[in-house]
Order: C-alpha cells, then structure tokens, then sequence
C-alpha cells in the first residue's frame, strides 16, 4: 500500500497491542475508528499519525482557553477534510512503520484526505516542530502517548529485521 501524506487511515490491531501505551487512543470495536492524519518522517522513515476527532466544540474551547491565557495552541488544528470539520490532536501523535497501517480511510469509494496542499504543508511544519519538541522531552498533556518509547521500540524493530 502507498502512504501518502495528506491522506487518513487505520491503525492494525497488532500495533496497539505490541506498544501497550495506555494513552493511545486504540481501535474502536464496532467502527473503524479512530482515524489518524499521516505525515512521512524523512529522518527516521517512520510515519507520525495525528489522531482525528469529531469533538469539535471541545476543542475549540481549549483552543479559546489556551489563547486568553497566551499558551500555544498549534498542539490542537481545526481544518476541513470533506467539508466537515475536524480537529487534529498533534499533541497526541505517534509513530508507526507501514506494517502497523491497516488501511486508508475510504469513504464513498475515495480516499478520505486533505486536498490543499498548502494545508498539508503547514501541516507538516507543526508536525515537524511537534516532533522536534517531544525528542527534547516536551510534554503536552498528562495523556499524551510516549511517542519517543514508541519510536524506540519502532526503529529498533527496523534495525532487527534488516
């Protein structure tokens, strides 16, 4: 399967239950969710996915609540994806490598995926300094995964199966 940036997809069972990080946010029973936004590591070769929510009122009240306060909110993006809003939770991104992607997110026989490629640049550039941060320790929340215990485990799994 090709992964291309932009795009959302599933994340494998098998992954959740190798890495057991009680704050990932692990597959739903009945529904394909939750659904990630995916962005290329070129540094390591991993793929970091951003966990999507519907939760938008949520969100948007903790993105008010950082700005009165003056705090960074760029952990937390509203964008549009099929004309629906959805929130992008950089704060509570992961690795993975491809054999942990389950499979693209199709909805009405296409792939569901942020079409502006501005959009996924600027994307990207958070992505980027999000992961700059976490590798120095940077904690977001008290529930965020421990993205660099995942990355560890990842990149060790790639050097073992060269």
């Amino acid at each position: 399967m090709k992964i291309s940036s932009g795009n959302l997809y599933f994340v494998s069972d098998q992954f959740f239950q190798k890495i057991q990080d009680p704050y990932l946010k692990v597959n739903y029973e009945t529904t394909k969710r939750p659904h990630y936004f995916v962005i290329t590591d070129h540094e390591t070769g991993l793929y970091w996915l951003v966990p999507c929510s519907s939760k938008i009122e949520k969100f948007e009240r903790i993105i008010q609540n950082k700005q009165t306060y003056h705090k960074p909110s760029d952990t937390i993006k509203i964008v549009k994806i099929f004309d629906k809003k959805t929130v992008l939770l950089f704060q509570d991104m992961f690795p993975v490598t491809e054999n942990y992607i389950d499979s693209p997110y199709i909805k009405g026989g296409q792939p569901v995926r942020i079409s502006n490629p501005d959009l996924i640049q600027e994307l990207e550039k958070t992505a980027r300094k999000i992961i700059k941060l976490l590798r120095r320790g940077i904690r977001f929340t008290p529930t965020q995964p421990d993205s660099i215990r995942i990355e560890k485990i990842l990149l060790e799994e790639c050097s073992t199966s060269l």
